[in-house]
């Protein structure tokens, strides 16, 4: 009760709510999720995507130009706080992305 005064309910705090930890998928499922993509541009993209561990918005500002095969690296530029960084790049997604 707030005994008719409109200020005090503006200064109740509310009640936190718990953070719950994701659904984690097993190496099977992933890959059973990658496969029935239908689309060879959105399976690359997510397979980026998941391999690298990227942002959408990292993913989706991909170059041609930021894959560096010789030294197996991914440049991502303009990431979470507009910072520059360098991923490794794996064999099979060198692969998936040349296939692309």
């Amino acid at each position: 009760m707030t005994l008719n005064r409109g200020e005090i309910p503006e200064r109740i705090a509310y009640a936190r709510t718990p953070r719950k930890l994701p659904a984690i998928l097993s190496p099977d499922e992933v890959v059973r999720f990658l496969e029935a993509v239908p689309s060879l541009k959105s399976r690359a993209a997510l397979t980026t995507a998941y391999a690298a561990g990227l942002r959408v918005s990292e993913a989706v500002s991909l170059k041609v130009g930021d894959i560096d095969s010789n030294r197996m690296l991914l440049q991502v530029r303009h990431g979470k706080g507009a910072r520059d960084r360098t991923v490794m790049l794996s064999a099979q997604l060198l692969d998936i992305l040349r296939t692309y």
